[in-house]
């Protein structure tokens, strides 16, 4: 079987104005991709994935903590009402130009380098998603981590790192959770009501949110208005 190895722009998404985060497109070992947002899909070599089980296995490189945290990555992060201690909790900057957020078994890392791609994935995500806050009524699907951390304040909730929610992950937070929110990007909106339509078998409720900036952008307190408004009890 082939192993998820990373996310890179999908062409043809990109043709469409679309993925401008770079990463709906999954690579795997054996050199197949698959778009999880339009279906694109490239066929893998199967020479390249028996070649692979003659090569000792080792874990990707992960980045590794400078001594000083850069200080434009520091204004990115306190620019969105990070504490500092939520910042030491769960970001390091790498001395190759890279904020990474630091998940232990993964690392999803935003390149300040001004080069393509804007975000790198080092390790598995899937199945390994960091949940905020715990509270036991609601949990909030949202795209990136200063989001997830920033919404976590107030109720449960997921950072993606993507726009695409694997069923993986739904499965898994339905076993804790009869309700579920989704509140994606602003220019994830189309994605959104196809991926509730994807979460309602899953869920009792399943509640969109639509707004014209992302979560992180937000106060403790617009946050706490906006899930108030769509009747998400926290």
């Amino acid at each position: 079987m082939s192993h998820f190895l990373r996310n890179t722009r999908c062409p043809k998404c990109a043709e469409q104005g679309n993925d401008r985060s770079g990463n709906n497109l999954a690579i795997y070992s054996d050199t197949h991709k698959y778009c999880f947002a339009c279906g694109y899909y490239e066929k893998g070599d199967i020479v390249e994935k028996y070649r692979q089980k003659l090569v000792p296995k080792t874990s990707s490189s992960f980045f590794t903590p400078a001594l000083t945290f850069d200080d434009k990555a520091l204004l990115y992060l306190k620019k969105y009402g990070l504490t500092d201690k939520e910042i030491e909790d769960n970001y390091f900057w790498d001395e190759s130009g890279f904020l990474v957020f630091n998940a232990k078994v993964f690392q999803n890392a935003r390149n300040f380098n001004n080069t393509f791609p804007k975000y790198i994935s080092r390790g598995t995500i899937r199945g390994n998603e960091v949940i905020f806050h715990k509270s036991k009524n609601y949990v909030i699907i949202v795209e990136d981590s200063v989001s997830a951390i920033k919404v976590g304040r107030v109720c449960s909730s997921v950072a993606i790192h993507n726009s695409v929610i694997p069923h993986e992950l739904l499965m898994r937070l339905s076993k804790d959770y009869d309700n579920l929110g989704i509140w994606l990007d602003p220019d994830k909106q189309k994605e959104m009501l196809g991926e509730s339509k994807k979460a309602a078998i899953y869920f009792n409720n399943v509640k969109v949110i639509w707004t014209d900036k992302d979560p992180k952008d937000f106060t403790t307190k617009e946050i706490t208005q906006i899930l108030f408004d769509k009747g998400i009890s926290v």
